[in-house]
Formats: structure tokens, C-alpha cells, sequence
């Protein structure tokens, strides 16, 4: 059967009006070499990163399978980059963590370990190691080379607030909603140290000064404050023989001692949101609700011993001038410098509006901090390390994005343009550049927009019921005309392009005439309106719109209904019935054939214009909260507070298409007048523009690709991983995901028919006839042997899921797999380590049940020999290989340094021959 109709697919293009998510933080990233030029924010599903000097958008980092799949809509929520900021780590509202390569924006790894969103991330000083934190109460331990999981941290009661690594002592610190602070070997996994200083939640981590403090933030004004420092063998000894002899067991020895060293007062009220630290780990910033940004500095110990002996210098001072005799010589002998002298108080910073996070970089002598603000702003500060100096304001980036929501959205006719309104202003967006043209403030909210024809002009209706008239060319307000005495809900142009009509909540819809009139003040002619008439009503205005005949006048109103009128005597013509809850919206055909109304009770109605007869009834899954036409066809978009777009067809009654949507309700929508760009908006504060493409569409095809998506949402085996013979909970790093059950159909697919192959080889040799051909699934994936296909099956498995995958294998393959990697175990190959990693595995968790099978136990001994031999040799290469190329460097570095020693020679022997030169022509 053929395609009776085609449709072509539309496709998200671009996001746009989003400077900084205010669920995500703020990071500084260094790019070509600059350290505090650049800084990273989370943009819904991506990441963006400006350039503060030039308040420009630079690169847009993004993840192509949640680009191209409709029904995961996630958001970024956690930002973290390494040292060396060469990758940054993405922390998502799923529970995943994508690692990016900053120089190209590329996928480096992905992390799944967590049921909930992230809420800590963080790497080693190497950037070698990641932790993350979740809302799930665990934190995990990544291996961020061999992309695998190291361990997962399972202790705390509440969510992790914060994740840090103490590198020096080789130990990892969480800090938790339920109040402790946890301390967890990187080696074991396991705690061994719990902080109980705090009375509520802890909801902020630092570590400062090369792991000397720790500082936690909770719901006070204290900013609590230990030492870290290695206990050495005499405490270690007395706490030795304190816990033999003790039934105490909660002072654990431990290899790290932490004692209190006081508090830090802050001045900003109510608990701390969200603290930073910048690259050397000396400065740390805290903020809470409100607009103010603290700053401390920890100085080093020769600073610290320096103020300390300056304070007891005073002291004797003022002792000696009272005449009083000193008998606090506790304070005099003191000779470890107090918090006090540690922690010094930097200028704090107080924003416009309410902070949401910070971040900040330190170079010799100055401060540089970001702060991303609550209305969608980033400001950049500077103050000096200097006492005394006051803060400065460098750069804000407010231009590219609306302070609040955008409500309403218009295309120019000639679609190259976009027109939107948010609370307090109106912004012209280029549709090629997606920067901000022009920006128009208003008094109020604005509703609706309308574009007059030759597009210098745009009226906008606003929220107290007045209607502007706004040049577009000079971005001002020509007139401001009190049009209702309420809210001004809408505005649609007449077919003649010679006014327009508007509805309002005050009951009435007016119609207006476009005129030019002079300005009293001079001679110059401007656009202004003239009002004509008035329908008045029984319930409130929710929408207008006019027949492309200008024959009707369709109204919609509070009480659920829709009433029809001739456009030129305002007589009623007909109602429509059938809502059981308000229209939101609605729209009439390009051939005034068919009105579409879009309801808050689910339904979509679909009416002849003829006669007020209803068509069809289409139900969705949500409120409805707009409905456009595509120009010159009877397809139609609709949008819903659940944030989905869908493209239907009014001709054959069926949902064409859902695109990608917002994460929360979407509010509005628009169609360009030659319906290949739809632009909408919602209450994750992005506008998303689509594009219309050349690739046909098939409903069938993509009903069974919708389906494929919904039953990717469940696991086939569920959530908790059963392990045959082995322990019932197996804590491992990752968790059970769609794709690792695919690797691991994949994985037994491929040993099922490696043992049917070998099956008729063996067959065919007995029966002395020709070999049987390869398999075609083997001839797909470009192999001739069946090791090089398992090989190859191995290889396509991700790194992080290997565990994951292995343990979803029944025990029968799980032993068929072992005895088939004994061939790739006989030579050398770059893939040997998943498949030594996969053994070793194996081995560990199902040690009991494979070593009861007397079969396995010649076959563990010869794998046994061989992964120790192949694994000795691995390693062999790589040290070879390794400091082969540290030699070649090395070599590379010294010929540098003599070539550059060499030209600075020469140099120095013309400049000193051009000066003997010169001397001797003076003497002549």
C-alpha cells in the first residue's frame, strides 16, 4: 500500500532567550588559555558558555540522543570542571552524568548511577576521579579514564548536598540533609569518620586551603569551620589501645584527625544556599536567599603566625599602658594561629536581584566572581585582595533573555524576525542569529502581540487593558491607548490589513481602524488607531479571531462557548457547544472553511463554519493552551501544559507529530507565514524554534517509533539486579538502564550464534563436507572469525555498564562466555583489558556457583595462566610505550631549550656587534 499523504517532519533548530538557568551553576572554564574570560551555564537540556568581555555566546554543548528523543525532557542541573579545565562534567535532572571535551563539545563518557537528580559533582585535583551526589541519599566515585564506577556511598539518610575531595589523604567528604558529615576512604569505599556538629541540615562543602579546613554552611549564620591534619603514630598508637580496651566502638581510629577551629559569622540572613571555592582553594564564597554575595579569604600559615604575634603584641601593649598585670598568658604562649588569623573577610558583594549561584577565579593581586542571578542575568565582578578596596561591577549580560517568563510570541511577515512578550518588556529576536535586536520595557505584562503589515509596527496588549503602538525601527512607544478596562487577552489583525480587533476581560471586543495622524509638536506623521465599534458581551474575552473573508467574527468566552458574528453588522450568527471547561484558543482555516478550538478540558474540536456542526472530537493528555494553523493548509500545531507540541492533520483527524517540548507547561506558540518555523515558549523560560525539513514523515513509522519510546521508559527486568548464587544486594557503582539490557541482548546474541556456528562447523567436519558460510549478522559487522566477533561485541559495550551487562547473562551463557574468551586471552590485542576486567568480575561475584560446576574448574586454571601472562604483558606495553614518549618529549624540550638558548646568543652577539659598530663611527 502506497502513502497516501506525506507530510514532512519538523525538527528542533535552536533554543534561545536563556542567559542562566536558575537550577544550574555557574563555572568558570578556561578556553584558549584564558581563565577568567569564559564561564559555563546550564540551558534547559545543554550547556551553554559566554564570553563575559564580548557578552557573547560562544559554544552551545549539547547531547544528540536527548536532542533527538521526544519523550526524555531533562534539564541540567550540576556543573563541574576539572583543574586543567579541559572536560566538564554534566550533572542532569535524570540522575546522569556526561563528561564533554570543552575544546569540541564532544561526549567524552556517560555515568549512570543515580535513581534522582544531582545535586553534588566534583573532580580530583588530577581531574582523574569524579563524585557525584544525588537526591537519592548515595554518592558514587567515578573513574573518569576507564570510564567505570569505582564505588558507591551508601550511609547518609538525606540528600548529599555536597561531594569533595581530600586529595592528600586520599578520602572523599560528603555533607548530607541529615545533618552529619561523612568521611569515606577512596581505597575501601567505606566510612570511616562521621561529623555530628550540626543541628539541622548541612546544605553547603568546601575544602580550603590544600585541604587544611573544611567549612560546611547550614540553616544559621554560622559557617562551621575544622582542621584537617594526619594524625601521627603516637595519637595513632593511644587510639589503638583506647579502642581495644574500650566497648565504645564509635571513636574510630582513623588515619585523619579533625578538630574544630570555630565559626565563620555571616551577615546575610536565613540558612546558606550555595557556596564556592576557586582554583587555589583560598577564597570561598557563600550566599543565601537574598542579593548578598560573602567572601573570605584563608591565608597562608606565615600570614596566619604573622597576625597572631601582631595581636599578642597588642595585647602586651594595652596591658602594659592600663598597668595591669597579664594573666591570660595562656593567649601569649599561644603559638598555632586561631580561625581569626586564619580567615580574613573580603569586601561582600551585593547584586541587583537574588543570587542563585557563584563562582569565582583568583590571580595575584584581584578576585574575579560570576554571579548568576534569579532573573535571568549574569554579572561579573572584581575586587581587589587588597584591605579596604571596593567591589566593581565589570559586565552584565541581561540583553539575551527576557527578565521573567515569555508569554506570548509573533512572527514578522517576512520571517526573518521574531517578536516576543514577557512581563516587562517586548525583545525582536533575529530568526538567522537568535540575538536580540531591539528591547521595548512596558508598564505591565504583556498578553498579546500583533505585527502590522510592512513590519515597522507592532501592537501589544497588555495586562492593566492598554494597548501600545511601538515603532519597531527606533524601539519606542508611539501611544499608549487605554483599550479595556481590564486585561487586553487579544489582538488579531483584519484580513484587509486596515485594523484589527481586540478582546479584552472586560466583555467586549472593539474594532479598530489604522490611521496616520500629525504630532502636535511637529509636522511628522505617525500610526495610531481609531476606535470604530463595540461588541459587548455577557462573559469575559479569551480570544478573537476574524475570518479570511472578513465575513465572521469568532469569539471565545468564559463560559465555554463560542460565539460566531458578521463581521460587518457585529449580528450573532451562530454558538458553539461542547467544551466542558474555557477555550484557550482558537483558529479559522486560510479558505474560512473550518474553526479549530484548543480547550482546558483536554479536547481539541474541529467545526464547519457553515453551520456550527462539530467535525470530530480529538482528546490529548493534557490542558490545552494554544492552537495555530499552518498558512495555506488545514494542519495545525497545538501546545499543552505538558510541554508538548503536536502537528496534526484536520482533514483525516490524526496527530501527525510530537516535538520535543518544554520542561514544564508550554504557554504559547507561533507559525511563520510560510510555515516552515514554529517558535514557542513556556515555564522553563526558553523559547525553542523548529524548522520544517525535507525528510518525509510515514504515521505509521512513527506511531511504532513512539511505542519503541514508551517501552523503553521500563526496564523488561526490572529495576534490581538479581545475581544467581551470589549475595541478593550487590551495591554496585552503576544501575540497570535501557541500553545496558540492549548490550546485554546483544552480548547473548552473539554467543548463541558462536556456539550454532561452531555446532555446524563441527558438523560439517564429520560429515567431510564444504564449511558452512559465515553468519550474515557476522558479515555486518565486518569480521571473519567468531573471536573477532565476540571481540568486537565486547568492545561495543560501554565501559561503564560492563558489570551491569554481565550480571544480567543467565549462568549457563555466563559460562559459555568464559570458556569463549580463552582464544582472545592467546594473543595480544588492544581490547584485552574489558576482557580481563569482564573475568575478573565474573570471577568476584559469582565465585561460589562457577567453581561448584566441575567442568569450570580446568577452564578457570587456563584463564587464570593466561589473564596474569597477558595482563603482565599489557602492562609491559604501556610502561614501554609510555616512557617512550616521555623520552621523546623530554628529547623535544631540550632541543627547544637549545635552540632558544642558541637564537638568544645570536641575538645578544648582533645587538653587542651594533653597538661596537656604532661607538666606533662616533669616535671617527
Amino acid at each position: 500500500m502506497g502513502i497516501t499523504k506525506q507530510y514532512l517532519r519538523y525538527v528542533p533548530w535552536k533554543n534561545f532567550n536563556i542567559v542562566c538557568h536558575p537550577d544550574c551553576n555557574v563555572v568558570f572554564v578556561t578556553l584558549n588559555g584564558i581563565t577568567d574570560r569564559y564561564v559555563a551555564v546550564g540551558a534547559c537540556e545543554n550547556v551553554i558558555i559566554w564570553d563575559l568581555r564580548l557578552e557573547k555566546l560562544v559554544m552551545t554543548i549539547e547531547d544528540e540522543d536527548m536532542k533527538n528523543n521526544t519523550s526524555k525532557k531533562i534539564s541540567v542541573v550540576k556543573l563541574a570542571t576539572t583543574s586543567e579545565s579541559k572536560h566538564i562534567a554534566v550533572g542532569y535532572s535524570d540522575g546522569l552524568v556526561n563528561t564533554f571535551n570543552l575544546a569540541t563539545g564532544e561526549l567524552i563518557g556517560t555515568f549512570q548511577g543515580h535513581r534522582s537528580a544531582i545535586t553534588a559533582l566534583t573532580y580530583d585535583t588530577r581531574g582523574h576521579m569524579l563524585a557525584s551526589g544525588s537526591k537519592d541519599t548515595e554518592a558514587v566515585i567515578w573513574d573518569v579514564i576507564a570510564e567505570k564506577g569505582l564505588h558507591r556511598l551508601s550511609g547518609h539518610k538525606g540528600v548529599v548536598t555536597g561531594v569533595q575531595f581530600i586529595n592528600k589523604h586520599n578520602v572523599v567528604v560528603t555533607s548530607s540533609k541529615d545533618t552529619y558529615i561523612k568521611f569515606w576512604d577512596l581505597t575501601t569505599g567505606h566510612c570511616f569518620k562521621t561529623l555530628a556538629g550540626h543541628i539541622t541540615e548541612v546544605w553547603t562543602l568546601s575544602i580550603l586551603r590544600d585541604d587544611d579546613f573544611i567549612v560546611a554552611g547550614s540553616n544559621d549564620a554560622e559557617l562551621r569551620t575544622w582542621k584537617i591534619s594526619k594524625m601521627n603514630d603516637e595519637e595513632s598508637e593511644v587510639k589503638m589501645s583506647e579502642l581495644l580496651t574500650s566497648d565504645n566502638l564509635l571513636d574510630f581510629a582513623s588515619s585523619i584527625k579533625c578538630e574544630k577551629s570555630g565559626s565563620l559569622m555571616r551577615e546575610g540572613p536565613g540558612r546558606v544556599v550555595s557556596s564556592a571555592t576557586d582554583n587555589t582553594n583560598h577564597v570561598v564564597c557563600v550566599h543565601g536567599h537574598g542579593k548578598l554575595l560573602e567572601l573570605f579569604i584563608f591565608s597562608g600559615d606565615g600570614e596566619a603566625l604573622e597576625r597572631l604575634h601582631n595581636r599578642q603584641r597588642k595585647f602586651r601593649k594595652k596591658a602594659s599602658k592600663r598597668g595591669e598585670t597579664i594573666e591570660d598568658t595562656a593567649f601569649l604562649n599561644e603559638k598555632n594561629p586561631a580561625l581569626q588569623d586564619v580567615v580574613r573577610r573580603l569586601p561582600s558583594i551585593l547584586t541587583d536581584y537574588k543570587i542563585r549561584s557563584a563562582d569565582l577565579v583568583v590571580n595575584q593581586t584581584h578576585v574575579k566572581v560570576v554571579v548568576s542571578m534569579a532573573n535571568n542575568t549574569l554579572a561579573f565582578y572584581s575586587l581587589s585582595l587588597a584591605v579596604g578596596r571596593e567591589v566593581k561591577l565589570i559586565r552584565k549580560i541581561s540583553l539575551h533573555g527576557h527578565r521573567s517568563n515569555v508569554r506570548v510570541l509573533s512572527f514578522s511577515s517576512d520571517n526573518l524576525a521574531m517578536f516576543t512578550g514577557g512581563s516587562e518588556s517586548i525583545k525582536m529576536w533575529s530568526r538567522k542569529t537568535l540575538n536580540c535586536i531591539r528591547t521595548v520595557e512596558t508598564s505591565s505584562a504583556v498578553q498579546c502581540l500583533c505585527v502590522l503589515p510592512g513590519d515597522r509596527h507592532i501592537l501589544a496588549g497588555l495586562e492593566d487593558g492598554k494597548l501600545l503602538v511601538i515603532d519597531i525601527a527606533a524601539g519606542d512607544i508611539i501611544e499608549s491607548i487605554s483599550a479595556h478596562q481590564k486585561d487586553l487577552k487579544s489582538i488579531y489583525m483584519l484580513p484587509d490589513e486596515l485594523g484589527c480587533v481586540t478582546g479584552g476581560g472586560d466583555s467586549t471586543v472593539k474594532l479598530w481602524q489604522l490611521e496616520l495622524v500629525t504630532l502636535p509638536s511637529s509636522d511628522q506623521k505617525v500610526l495610531s488607531l481609531l476606535h470604530l465599534k463595540t461588541l459587548e458581551l455577557d462573559e469575559n474575552v479569551q480570544c478573537a479571531r476574524v475570518s479570511p473573508d472578513n465575513k465572521l467574527l469568532a469569539v471565545a468566552l468564559l463560559d465555554n462557548t463560542v460565539k460566531i458574528f458578521f463581521m460587518d453588522t457585529f449580528k450573532h450568527f451562530i454558538d458553539l457547544y461542547g467544551h466542558t471547561l474555557p477555550v484557550n484558543d482558537m483558529d479559522i482555516s486560510y479558505d474560512s472553511s473550518i474553526i479549530i478550538t484548543a480547550s482546558a478540558d483536554k479536547t481539541i474540536r474541529i467545526w464547519g463554519l457553515d453551520y456550527g456542526d462539530c467535525h470530530r472530537r480529538l482528546t490529548t493528555d493534557s490542558a490545552l493552551t494554544s492552537i495555530k494553523f499552518i498558512p495555506m493548509t488545514h494542519q495545525f500545531f497545538t501546545t499543552d501544559k505538558n510541554g508538548n507540541i503536536k502537528h496534526w492533520d484536520a482533514d483525516v483527524f490524526e496527530r501527525v507529530l510530537t516535538l520535543q517540548g518544554h520542561r514544564g507547561e508550554c504557554r504559547n506558540m507561533s507559525v511563520s507565514g510560510n510555515g516552515y518555523y514554529v517558535v514557542s515558549c513556556g515555564q522553563d523560560n526558553v523559547i525553542r524554534l523548529y524548522e520544517k525539513t525535507e525528510e518525509p514523515l510515514v504515521l505509521e513509522d512513527e506511531r511504532e517509533e513512539e511505542r519503541a519510546q514508551e517501552d523503553d521508559k521500563e526496564l523488561a527486568t526490572g529495576e534490581e539486579t538479581n545475581v544467581y548464587g551470589g549475595p541478593s544486594v550487590l551495591a554496585l557503582p552503576t544501575k540497570k538502564t535501557i541500553s545496558s539490557e540492549k548490550a546485554a541482548e546483544l552480548l547473548l546474541e552473539c554467543l548463541n550464534v558462536i556456539k550454532e556456528y561452531k555446532d555446524n562447523l563441527l558438523e560439517s567436519e564429520n560429515k567431510g563436507v564444504d564449511k558452512p558460510t559465515l553468519p550474515i549478522i557476522m558479515t555486518a559487522f565486518n569480521v571473519k572469525t567468531t573471536d573477532d566477533y565476540l571481540l568486537e561485541i565486547i568492545k561495543r559495550i560501554r565501559s561503564s555498564e560492563l558489570e551491569e551487562v554481565l550480571l544480567l547473562m543467565p549462568f549457563s551463557s555466563v559460562c559459555y562466555f568464559m570458556e569463549a574468551i580463552i582464544p582472545l586471552l592467546s594473543h595480544m590485542h588492544h581490547g584485552i583489558e574489558p576482557v580481563v576486567r569482564s573475568l575478573v568480575f565474573l570471577v568476584q561475584t559469582l565465585h561460589k556457583p562457577i567453581s561448584s560446576v566441575s567442568d569450570m574448574i580446568p577452564i578457570l586454571r587456563q584463564l587464570n595462566v593466561l589473564a596474569t601472562m597477558k595482563t603482565n604483558e599489557f602492562r609491559d606495553l604501556v610502561g614501554e610505550n609510555f616512557h617512550s614518549l616521555m623520552f621523546i618529549n623530554n628529547s623535544q624540550e631540550e632541543e627547544e631549550l637549545v635552540f632558544n638558548i642558541t637564537q638568544n646568543v645570536q641575538k645578544k652577539r648582533k645587538r653587542q656587534k651594533q653597538k661596537l659598530l656604532k661607538s666606533v663611527i662616533v669616535n671617527i
